[in-house]
């Protein structure tokens, strides 16, 4: 660290290079960014509101505040809380007839084109309300009169703009905040029924009625009073359906109309606009027809309905609130209402709110009582009378010049003296908008000294390699030698940055990847990855790359799905007693739908087995136990059958034969001799198979055969096609409806002699425990029998299905038993057939539409039974339709192909200069496209042209604030922001980033002065023995060493101007006794 002299500040040429951000310490050098303590920011005062967004109708006024008591410095943090606050101004009604003041907004850009393809000069600009998105609201769209086009002309709209026709919040920088109809910021007020804000209800009444008388043309329903609020309409259709033959329509009472006049009616929702109230229609595309208003309407309305067709009678039904009746006189002006703001920060006036009262109370009501008659004037007297504001120059800048004449620029801010306390306070420009704003700039001379920039040396590169960058400081000087502000120098010729390092760094590289480590499913993958130099010809190690960013070695693989084992369900045991073996079927299948593959794709490690053991009762009459040998395992795990798809049926109507390839494989899948798979049992190479010529057909059950106990009923089933009867072969024999089932009556008498239990003809063991299979016995007896109930619905509607009924064990009483013959118990279930399911038929095709270049042709497409019976399509499989329509004659005809044009795709570029495309196409006259050789004859269209869209948006910035520091070098800010001509300040990322003007520079006030203690020699003790005090001198001394006040140094690094010291001892006299006298 370079050392000060003599603890001051160095002055040399290099002492001002390296100290030059820096002061002395001690006799070090200490830079003063890092020695300095953060400093947070707080907030200073609010500043005074400004003028008032709006004249009339509910305005904002805005005051700020600044985070600079102290501005946050050396990494301190920012003020949090808010900058700004608003309050409603001039909440009064606007004037009626008064322009919308959104609608004044658009109306600035009358005649203004924006360079747009197709407006003309004198277009002229309206509101666009409806179609908004709710975050856009406050921002002003304008449509051009007369069209549905419409842009955004303005990113917010003017403080205390209506968000919407249906909304009392207003629009505050850009955002929609809630306020109440007294157009007051975050207002609860709101219109009672009667459109009185605030109101209560009391001052309307109720009006409703209908209306169902239908002659052809429009009839009137109901004229609607001016004053009236929250009118309900509807018109319900007659058939329920949208398409009905009578429509509301709505005309002024000059039969003006409004909605659906001149027999033309809408079909889809909009708004009307009448006299400022908004309207809201439903379209008449709905069953539902329906008008609605909330708003007070100031004309007279006439509701109407126009019946056409065949004149149904309408059913239209209406309501809305009337003003109730009341003398005019009950109602007055009263003038010394509340007084209003003052209408200017200094020498303003000030206007008493005239408020409509009740004549004999004198209570406050809303003005709608009183708009009739006509409004006193207002009583005003001056107000802000103690101070005053004027232009007032700040400051001046550098002569632009540095050598001969020039000119400067003058800080001119509007200022507020207060006249009283002498103070005064800086303001909007707009507050001194009454007085002329004086020159900005005044004519200079320069002093012609000429400067240069002088330069440290270049720091270490930013980078080690990949183009880095490098940068040095650097000082204007004058020709003298003398340290001037960045400013008088050209800022054009300074060099302060530049690139360094701009060989190519090292770089990961990575070889393809390895196969996938498995054969299916998901498995790893590999790939080598080093480091290279930036040409990729030398491998080098691996820390001169960064190891964030290395790609990674191993990655995941996935094949299709690995193949599974499916086993089936387990066989019936190969013996019906004693000791056997079952098998079930087990088989390799893939992919999502099970499809058997071949064994070898599954692991045969893994295979399940496909027989085991199986324990059936013990045989009764066997006496050696005996069971059946199992098949040899190791045969069975080698080979096994293999068969093919079945072929089709040999007959398309009937009983016919279908057949499949079987063979015998070896673990390998090899053909194998059948006589390997002997121990499994070979499925059948061929099989009968049936395709139905007719369906059966089942008549009603004849009544039971018995009138108590369990019976049977029959009933007769036929093959028909198509309602004729036919033989039996052309239906499906496997399908044939039963023709007998079982009934139970009511429970027959019980017998007279009752067998015993051991006179039963069935043999059935004395002990039931020893019964193998059976840990009790249910002994059956003629007491109890099986009572079955009624067969359910069949399961499936077609296509066969089951029938399920209740069966249950009771005695003679008719009570619940356990004791009934089990193999004589009725079925609970059986298959049932509600015979096929309907199908689609379809005719031949008509005849084409066209002859040539594309026409169509249609068919019958229906859905019916093989009964012929028709039934509705949704009875039949939609997907499975086949087509009612197709294309035809497709061969162009003679002359008819041209080229057809579709429209020009907007601007490739938002701002500036671009192109605009189209597509065309080579058609027919019916515009079917064909080949473009078919237009050759014809001129191509141009598919390009260019265009021009709105000016591109560029950086502008303020004028720079002034410097951070008072002496020495600091900084200065300035305001830069995106700007588009006409609009004024833009998103910034519509600008070119990379073009984006500078917002801090350095600047360099005048030089600092340093004042430091200087000390004299010290005076001689003040005691010529002992202890004393001397003196010195102790002054303080600018650079130059000339003495100024002691108040400019420090008073803490004072040194000392007294003192104590010490001398020799002091020398004393002393006395012994007085001697006698002789």
């Amino acid at each position: 660290m370079p050392v000060c002299p003599d603890g001051g500040l160095r002055t040399q040429t290099d002492a001002v290079l390296s100290c030059i951000l820096s002061y002395c310490r001690h006799g070090m050098c200490v830079n003063k960014e890092l020695d300095l303590q953060p400093v947070h920011g707080e907030w200073g005062l609010w500043g005074p509101y400004s003028v008032c967004s709006r004249s009339c109708g509910g305005g904002t006024r805005s005051n700020t505040r600044d985070c600079n008591k102290p501005e946050p410095r050396n990494g301190g943090k920012f003020c949090v809380g808010r900058r700004m606050k608003f309050r409603s101004c001039n909440t009064e009604p606007c004037p009626r007839g008064q322009k919308d003041f959104r609608e004044e907004q658009c109306s600035l850009f009358d005649g203004k084109h924006f360079n747009i393809n197709g407006l003309p000069p004198t277009v002229r600009w309206i509101p666009k309300y409806s179609g908004i998105l709710m975050k856009d609201r406050c921002k002003l769209f304008c449509r051009v009169a007369g069209t549905t086009a419409y842009y955004q002309l303005k990113d917010r709209v003017t403080d205390g703009t209506p968000c919407g026709p249906d909304t009392y919040d207003i629009c505050v920088q850009g955002l929609c905040r809630q306020a109440g109809c007294d157009h007051v910021l975050n207002s609860k007020a709101r219109n009672d029924k009667c459109g009185v804000c605030g109101g209560d209800n009391s001052s309307c009444k109720t009006l409703a009625g209908t209306f169902n008388d239908a002659q052809y043309g429009y009839n009137t329903v109901v004229r609607i009073p001016a004053g009236a609020t929250n009118i309900d309409i509807k018109q319900v259709s007659y058939s329920g359906k949208p398409e009905d033959d009578n429509y509301l329509a709505l005309s002024d009472g000059q039969s003006n109309s409004l909605l659906n006049g001149n027999f033309v009616v809408a079909m889809f929702k909009r708004e009307i606009n009448f006299k400022g109230s908004v309207i809201d229609y439903s379209g008449s595309d709905t069953k539902v027809e329906r008008i609605n208003c909330t708003d007070r309407i100031d004309e007279e309305l006439v509701l109407q309905v126009l019946c056409v067709g065949n004149l149904y009678n309408p059913d239209v039904r209406y309501s809305f609130n009337i003003p109730i009746e009341e003398h005019r006189e009950q109602f007055v002006w009263d003038p010394s209402g509340s007084w209003l703001e003052c209408n200017r920060i200094c020498q303003g006036q000030r206007r008493r709110k005239a408020v409509c009262v009740r004549k004999s109370d004198h209570l406050e009501v809303s003005d709608q009582r009183c708009e009739d008659l006509p409004r006193p004037v207002a009583v005003a007297e001056p107000c802000n009378t103690d101070c005053e504001v004027r232009w007032h120059v700040a400051g001046k800048s550098e002569c632009s010049a540095k050598c001969g004449p020039g000119y400067r620029s003058l800080d001119v801010q509007c200022m507020k003296y207060v006249l009283m306390k002498r103070q005064s306070e800086r303001m909007e420009a707009s507050a001194c908008g009454d007085t002329a704003k004086p020159q900005t700039r005044e004519p200079c001379h320069g002093d012609c000294l000429l400067e240069s920039w002088q330069y440290s040396a270049w720091s270490q590169c930013s980078k080690t390699c990949g183009r880095g960058s490098r940068s040095r400081e650097s000082y204007c000087m004058n020709n003298l030698g003398r340290r001037l502000a960045d400013r008088d120098c050209n800022e054009h010729q300074r060099v302060v940055t530049e690139t360094c390092s701009d060989q190519l760094c090292p770089k990961w590289t990575v070889s393809e990847w390895s196969e996938c480590l498995v054969t299916c499913g998901k498995g790893m993958r590999h790939r080598q990855v080093s480091c290279t130099s930036g040409t990729g010809d030398e491998k080098m190690s691996e820390h001169f790359c960064d190891p964030s960013s290395k790609p990674p070695a191993v990655g995941s693989c996935e094949l299709p799905e690995c193949a599974s084992w499916q086993v089936g369900v387990w066989g019936a045991c190969a013996v019906t007693c004693g000791h056997g073996y079952q098998m079930r079927a087990v088989r390799c299948v893939s992919g999502t739908y099970g499809d058997t593959v071949d064994d070898r794709e599954c692991n045969a490690a893994a295979r399940p087995r496909d027989s085991q053991d199986c324990e059936m009762p013990v045989c009764p009459w066997a006496s050696p136990v005996q069971s059946t040998p199992r098949p040899d395992n190791s045969a069975q795990l080698l080979t096994q059958w293999r068969y093919g798809s079945w072929t089709a049926c040999s007959v398309s109507c009937g009983k016919g034969k279908r057949a499949r390839y079987v063979s015998c494989r070896d673990a390998q899948g090899g053909v194998a001799d059948e006589s390997n798979c002997a121990h499994l049992p070979r499925p059948p190479e061929s099989s009968a198979c049936f395709s139905p010529c007719g369906q059966w057909r089942a008549g009603e059950w004849s009544a039971c055969s018995v009138t108590c106990g369990a019976g049977r009923t029959t009933r007769q089933v036929v093959c028909s096609n198509y309602h004729q009867p036919v033989d039996q072969s052309f239906c499906d024999p496997d399908e044939k409806p039963a023709t007998e089932q079982e009934c139970t009556g009511a429970p027959c008498p019980p017998p007279y002699n009752r067998q015993r239990i051991n006179d039963q003809p069935y043999g059935y063991p004395q002990d039931p425990g020893r019964h193998p299979g059976h840990s009790s016995w249910n002994v059956p007896s003629a007491d109890n029998q099986w009572r079955t109930g009624p067969w359910g619905a069949c399961s499936s509607t077609c296509a066969g299905g089951f029938q399920r009924r209740v069966v249950v064990c009771q005695d003679a009483d008719g009570r619940s038993s356990s004791y009934c013959d089990e193999r004589v118990k009725p079925a609970e279930s059986k298959s049932c057939d509600s015979g096929p399911c309907p199908l689609w038929n379809y005719g031949v095709w008509g005849e084409c539409t066209q002859t040539c270049g594309g026409g169509r042709r249609t068919r019958l497409v229906v859905c019916q039974r093989p009964s012929g019976q028709r039934l509705n399509d949704y009875n039949c499989d939609i997907l499975d339709k086949p087509p009612d329509m197709e294309q035809c004659s497709l061969q162009p005809c003679p002359g008819s192909a041209s080229w057809h044009r579709r429209p020009w795709k907007p601007c490739s570029v938002s701002c500036g200069r671009g192109t605009k495309q189209r597509e065309i196409a080579c058609v027919y006259q019916n515009q079917t496209k064909i080949e473009e050789e078919h237009c050759g004859h014809l001129p191509r269209p141009r598919t390009e042209k260019a265009c021009r869209a709105q000016g591109c948006p560029s950086w502008k910035a303020n004028r720079w604030r002034e410097c951070s520091v008072t002496c020495g070098v600091g900084s200065q800010n300035r305001d830069v922001y995106c700007r588009l001509k006409g609009t004024g300040r833009v998103r910034e990322d519509l600008c070119d980033a990379q073009q984006r003007l500078s917002i801090v520079q350095p600047c360099q006030a005048a030089e600092c002065t340093h004042y430091t203690w200087v000390a004299g020699e010290w005076e001689d003790c003040n005691a010529t023995c002992g202890e004393g005090m001397r003196s010195r001198k102790v002054g303080c001394m600018d650079a130059a060493m000339t003495p100024v006040q002691d108040d400019y140094c420090e008073p803490s690094s004072q040194p000392a101007s007294h003192q104590a010291c010490k001398a020799a001892p002091c020398l004393l006299w002393t006395s012994g006794q007085w001697s006698q006298v002789e």
